[in-house]
């Protein structure tokens, strides 16, 4: 077993996105924070202009995203922070709830799928407006 980590990002979903009811989608941008040994690594994506996301529920979800967030050694800890917010013209930009956790203990107890229904009610990966799923693996 290697031991270096990787997180990668798998989808996103929106459940609100912060827009009128007349206008459909919202334009999103993302940010992510992943700590392990007193270092942070930070990313924004998508790298480029904005995501268009419905909040509707056949057009909600960002799929197939597979971003690598983070890829090294994993340290004692490990913090996934992520952020998201939807841009506004006219008035000020819509903050999404942010999300974060922390893995204690042995790196190999924090393999897998990391999902808003891994973990039952209160489940920290389905939040308020949105929802998350991404992997940490072995590298």
């Amino acid at each position: 077993m290697s031991d270096r980590i990787r997180v990668v990002l798998r989808w996103i979903q929106i459940k609100d996105n912060k827009e009128a009811a007349w206008d459909d989608e919202g334009e999103f941008r993302f940010q992510s924070k992943i700590t392990t040994q007193g270092v942070s690594h930070e990313l924004e994506f998508p790298e480029k202009g904005y995501w268009s996301i419905s909040d509707h529920p056949r057009r909600n979800k960002v799929d197939k995203i597979d971003k690598t967030l983070f890829e090294g050694h994993p340290g004692k800890s490990l913090t996934v922070e992520l952020s998201g917010v939807e841009l506004d013209k006219m008035s000020a930009d819509d903050h999404l709830e942010n999300y974060s956790k922390e893995f204690t203990g042995h790196y190999s107890e924090w393999l897998g799928r990391h999902q808003p229904t891994d973990e039952g009610i209160g489940d920290p990966e389905n939040m308020s407006d949105w929802r998350v799923c991404y992997d940490i693996e072995s590298a």
